[in-house]
C-alpha cells in the first residue's frame, strides 16, 4: 500500500513575490519547510524549532511559476528513516498542477551536536508516512 502523505496548504504572501510578480525561487524552500514544521508539530508532537535536527541537503526542483493570489499544497511524503536522518520528499501543488518536487535530508543531533539513533517514538509515528513501513 501506498504511504500516507501529509499536506498543509499555504498563502502565497505579497512578501513572497519578485519583480515578475510570481513567488521568488528561494521561497519554495521555505514552503518546504513551513509544511515540514507542521508535520513536526502534528505527527512528532515537537516544534521544529526545539527538534534537535539539522539540514543535511537540500534539493529542489521547479516546474513551474508560483503566481500571486495562489495557495499552494506543500505536500510530504514518502519519508524515509535512517539510522540518524530524515529524509522527506516533497511536492507543492496549486490548483492540482506541480509546481516544485524537492527532499530533504535531516540529521538528528545528540547534546553534543554529533549524530545520533532517530527516537522510536519518531519511527513508530512517522510509520504511516514511510514508504517501507506503510501497511
Amino acid at each position: 500500500m501506498t504511504p500516507r502523505t501529509y499536506t498543509h496548504d499555504i498563502e502565497v504572501q505579497f512578501r513572497d513575490l519578485d519583480t515578475r510578480s510570481h513567488v521568488n525561487h528561494v521561497v519554495y524552500a521555505s514552503y518546504f519547510e513551513r509544511g515540514k514544521e507542521r508535520l513536526f508539530e502534528e505527527v512528532l508532537d515537537t516544534s521544529l524549532s526545539s527538534a534537535p535536527t539539522v539540514v543535511r541537503s537540500l534539493d529542489v526542483e521547479y516546474v513551474a511559476p508560483i503566481e500571486p493570489d495562489a495557495t499552494v499544497t506543500a505536500a510530504l511524503g514518502p519519508v524515509e528513516t535512517g539510522e540518524t536522518s530524515l529524509t522527506i520528499e516533497y511536492e507543492l501543488v496549486t490548483e492540482d498542477d506541480t509546481v516544485a518536487t524537492g527532499r530533504t535530508v535531516s540529521v538528528y543531533l545528540d547534546d553534543d551536536g554529533q549524530p545520533t539513533p532517530l527516537p522510536d517514538a519518531w519511527r513508530d509515528a512517522l510509520a504511516p508516512y514511510c514508504a517501507d513501513e506503510a501497511d
